[in-house]
């Protein structure tokens, strides 16, 4: 069975963003998203069609607890740093959000997906590894789209494809040499600035961590090293590495975050919602989406999927 996996407040919040300035922001959004989804219906033919959603994430209550390692608050302070502008557009953008996601779940049979703490991305990967064990049709296959890199990860399993819509290539793991194993090894060595994760090791070279993944020798030495921060807090690279997986790394988080992804998608899997012509039009209604009004029949066959 084929599936089409959507990381879609990813999705939702670059169209939101990239089109801000136009007067009708939301509903050219809500165009964009739509016109997207139904794009990659055509193109893949899925036999199910997913959405995951964010709620606010697990990481950052474990960041601000005593388990942290690094301090660092994830994602940082970016929303309280938002000017009164820039914060009216974000309670905009997670009404667009929650207008999409309520017309998915409850109008819609594609199964939508969210669940206490977690992201999208963990309900992606959570989706995946879930139906590998239920689906009884061997090999069953995955095309995720999404424009987080950080996704590359689950091309450690063999079905799966990862799909950028910011230009509709196809992600490969050529700079890992095909190897999503060594891509976690550098991610969590690395840390993440975009996230706010802290490197387990400053500013090592490409060579050493080559170097460390294939010789278990070597690996031992750089995971004891130790290093500080400008503060003089001092750091053991192990120790950052094991929480940077727990972190990123989406086969490795707490076990109750592991047991809440498998009810969340288990929730969705069992209680699809029924596609309603009647609810979908009043919601390209509302958002003025004249155009997509016109071909709403073209929409009735994905959206019943």
């Amino acid at each position: 069975m084929k599936y089409l996996i959507f990381d879609i407040t990813n999705l939702l919040y670059r169209t939101f963003y990239a089109n801000k300035n136009q007067a009708d922001f939301a509903g050219l959004a809500h165009h964009i998203a739509l016109t997207t989804v139904q794009k990659y219906y055509r193109q893949f033919k899925p036999r199910k069609m997913i959405m995951c959603f964010d709620r606010s994430s697990w990481r950052k209550e474990y960041t601000a607890s005593e388990k942290c390692v690094s301090g660092r608050p994830y994602k940082g302070t970016r929303r309280q740093k938002m000017s009164p502008t820039d914060k009216l557009h974000y309670e905009e953008f997670l009404k667009h959000l929650a207008d999409f996601e309520n017309i998915i779940r409850e109008h819609t049979s594609i199964i939508a997906l969210a669940g206490p703490g977690l992201e999208a991305d963990d309900l992606v990967a959570g989706a995946i590894q879930t139906i590998r064990i239920i689906d009884t049709e061997p090999s069953p296959e995955f095309i995720v789209v999404s424009a987080d890199k950080d996704l590359i990860q689950l091309l450690r399993y063999p079905t799966v494809r990862l799909i950028n819509p910011a230009n509709g290539e196809e992600r490969t793991l050529d700079e890992w040499n095909g190897d999503a194993e060594l891509f976690m090894f550098e991610k969590c060595l690395r840390g993440d600035a975009t996230d706010n994760v802290q490197s387990a090791y400053p500013r090592i070279r490409k060579t050493r961590i080559l170097k460390a993944y294939n010789d278990s020798y070597e690996r031992a030495n750089l995971m004891m090293e130790t290093w500080s921060d400008p503060d003089g807090k001092q750091f053991v690279v192990k120790h950052l590495f094991e929480e940077n997986k727990i972190l990123m790394d989406l086969q490795h988080q707490p076990n109750d975050i592991r047991h809440q992804i498998v009810v969340s998608f288990l929730e969705g899997w069992k209680n699809p919602g029924k596609f309603s012509y009647f609810h979908f039009m009043r919601f390209l209604g509302q958002y003025e989406l004249s155009k997509l009004a016109e071909q709403a029949d073209q929409f009735a066959q994905m959206l019943s999927l």
